[in-house]
């Protein structure tokens, strides 16, 4: 039998639907990621007819899976500064600005996150509440950052920066941000700016 899977949630599900023919034991499975920390509502149900749509008597489920965000990468710190800033999937000029450092066992990371896109397509500020993780990659060339923000002052989302450093003096490094509210700048090439990754 076809099993029908679709997800809903605020975490950039991929993919966000799939399906799988039951087993022997009538069993299927669907595997998917996150990009986001959050919580998913997965629901499933028996294509007996194969019609792709849910009818009456069909059996379902409905599952909830809660992504974390990652374990930090000790020592890790980033810093974006001299006036960052990149043109947007939206095409609007966004600039952007912000530290990160985590301690020496991992278990917190310090600093504040900025964003601002500055319109005519989406114009929102963006401000971090708490950063909840940092990693770095093991050649310090990119780093992700994840947290709590406000947007335009008011609301809490979740969001990831990612960022790549590509040297000095910061014209090949990259940025992008994507929020729980579904924003999503694309990871693009600084046009001003510098993000720096190492250990402290």
């Amino acid at each position: 039998i076809t099993v029908r899977f679709s997800v809903t949630g605020a975490t950039f599900p991929s993919p966000s639907s799939g399906s799988a023919t039951t087993n022997a034991g009538g069993q299927a499975t669907f595997c998917y990621s996150a990009s986001l920390p959050g919580e998913d509502v997965i629901h499933a149900f028996a294509d007996t007819n194969g019609d792709n749509t849910q009818d009456a008597g069909e059996p379902f489920g409905d599952a909830t899976k809660t992504w974390m965000p990652p374990a930090s990468t000790e020592f890790c710190e980033v810093k974006i500064t001299q006036g960052g800033w990149i043109i947007a999937n939206n095409g609007d000029r966004a600039s952007f600005g912000g530290n990160a450092k985590v301690s020496a066992d991992g278990s917190s990371v310090q600093g504040q996150q900025e964003y601002q896109d500055h319109g005519p397509a989406q114009p929102r500020n963006v401000h971090s509440i708490e950063l909840l993780a940092t990693t770095c990659s093991d050649d310090l060339t990119s780093a992700s950052i994840f947290g709590t923000a406000t947007i335009d002052g008011s609301g809490t989302f979740v969001f990831r920066i990612d960022v790549t450093d590509n040297g000095e003096p910061g014209t090949n490094d990259s940025y992008g941000i994507m929020l729980s509210d579904g924003y999503v700048s694309g990871q693009k090439q600084l046009q001003g700016g510098n993000v720096q990754i190492h250990k402290s």
